[in-house]
C-alpha cells in the first residue's frame, strides 16, 4: 500500500511517499479500512517537529517511518474476529488516537470505538473535515468541563477564533445547544462565522473583545498565548466571576512541559501550572482540555450531519501526493474550516 511518512522530526521537506508497504491486518478488535479523505489539523504540524514525542513515541512500534492523519472517511476492507456491526464495502468515518494508526495511507487499522457509519448525506472529504474537530470539542464540553447539551441551554459562550476547523464546528453546536455565540474572526471571515450561527462578530484586527463584551457563561479559547498575549486573563475578564463561569483551553502548557521535563518530573510540574491558574482565577473553572476519543460523540455528530444541524466547512482540498502543501496552507495561520486531503491516486 501507499502512505506519506516522516523518517525524522522536522519541516515538510522530511515528508516522503512509500509505495510498497505491508497491508496492516486488523487485531481483534480493529476494522481494517481503505481510506478516501483524510484532513490536517494543526496538531499534525506540530507532531510533524516532535510535539508530544515523549507520549507518541511510547506507542508507537516503530519510531519511523511515522504516518500522521487522525481524522478519515472510507470503506470496510476487512473485520477484526470480536467485531459486530460492520460489513464488508460499508461507509465508516472516525478519528484515531492510535499512534500507529495515521490515516493519510491507502489502508489503516482502526479501533472499534473510534470509528462509526458515515452519514450519508455528505461525501468522503466532507466527512473527513470533521470528527476531529468535533471529538475536540466534545471532549472539551462533557469529559474535561463535565457540561452536558442541557447545562448549555441559553448560557452566553465566547469562542476565541472562530473561522478555524474547530472554530467553525463549535459555533454550530453551540447554538444547536440553545447558546447565544459571540466570536473573533478577520474580515474576511464575518460573513462566513455569521452563517454558522454567531450572534456577536469582533474582527480582531479593529477591536479588542474583552472591551466589548461582558457577563459571559464560557470562552473556549482556540488560540492561547502562541496567538494572543495574556489569552487566559483576557478571556477570564469577560466571564461573569461565578463558579458557573468556565474558561477552556485547546492550548496550554501540559504535553510542552512532559516534552521538555519527562513524565516523572512533567506531570507534577504541569499539575502545579495548572492549580496555579486555577486559584487566581477562583471562582471562575479553568479547563485544560485534551483529545479523547468517544464513541458516543461521534454516534452524536454523526446524527447531527444526519439532521443538517452541522455542516462541513472546508476551505481546501489537496491530493494526497501534495500533503506538504496542505501543511504549509494551515501554517499561514489563515484557513477558514479545515483543509482536506483527497486520496484518490
Amino acid at each position: 500500500m501507499y502512505a506519506i511518512t516522516i523518517n525524522k522530526y522536522g519541516d515538510v521537506s522530511n515528508f516522503s511517499i512509500e509505495e510498497n508497504l505491508d497491508l496492516p491486518q486488523p487485531k481483534p478488535n480493529q476494522v481494517l479500512v481503505k481510506v478516501h479523505a483524510s484532513s490536517v489539523n494543526p496538531i499534525d504540524l506540530m507532531k510533524r517537529e516532535g510535539y508530544g514525542r515523549t507520549i507518541f513515541e511510547k506507542q508507537r512500534k516503530d519510531l519511523f517511518p511515522w504516518i500522521l492523519g487522525s481524522d478519515f472517511s472510507g470503506t470496510v476492507v476487512d473485520i477484526g474476529s470480536k467485531v459486530r456491526g460492520y460489513n464488508i464495502d460499508e461507509e465508516v468515518w472516525g478519528c484515531t488516537s492510535n499512534a500507529n494508526s495515521g490515516t493519510h495511507a491507502e489502508f489503516v487499522c482502526i479501533d472499534v470505538d473510534e470509528l462509526t457509519h458515515k452519514p450519508n448525506n455528505i461525501n468522503h472529504l466532507e466527512a473527513a473535515s470533521l470528527p476531529y474537530v468535533a471529538l475536540t470539542t466534545w471532549s472539551a464540553l462533557v469529559r474535561w468541563s463535565g457540561l452536558r447539551p442541557n447545562d448549555l441551554k441559553g448560557k452566553k459562550v465566547f469562542i476565541q477564533g472562530g473561522a478555524g476547523g474547530v472554530g467553525c464546528f463549535s459555533i454550530q453546536l453551540f447554538k444547536s445547544f440553545g447558546c447565544e455565540v459571540a466570536t473573533t474572526c478577520s474580515v474576511k471571515n464575518i460573513e462566513l462565522v455569521q452563517s454558522l450561527g454567531a450572534d456577536q462578530v469582533i474582527d480582531y484586527d479593529e477591536q479588542n473583545f474583552e472591551d466589548i463584551l461582558n457577563n459571559f457563561d464560557i470562552a473556549y479559547d482556540l488560540l492561547g498565548n502562541s496567538v494572543l498575549d495574556n489569552s487566559i486573563e483576557r478571556c477570564c475578564s469577560i466571564l461573569s466571576k461565578s463558579s458557573n463561569s468556565h474558561y477552556i483551553t485547546l492550548t496550554h502548557p501540559l504535553v510542552n512541559t512532559l516534552d521538555s521535563r519527562g513524565l516523572l518530573m512533567g506531570v507534577p510540574h504541569a499539575l502545579y501550572l495548572r492549580q496555579k491558574q486555577k486559584s487566581k482565577y477562583r471562582p471562575i473553572n479553568i479547563h485544560w482540555s485534551i483529545y479523547r476519543p468517544s464513541l458516543s460523540g461521534l454516534e452524536q455528530l454523526t446524527q447531527l450531519v444526519e439532521e443538517e444541524t452541522i455542516k462541513p466547512i472546508i476551505d481546501s482540498i489537496y491530493p494526497i501526493g501534495e500533503l506538504s502543501k496542505a501543511h504549509e496552507k494551515i501554517a499561514t495561520g489563515h484557513v477558514s474550516g479545515k483543509v482536506v486531503i483527497d486520496h484518490k491516486i
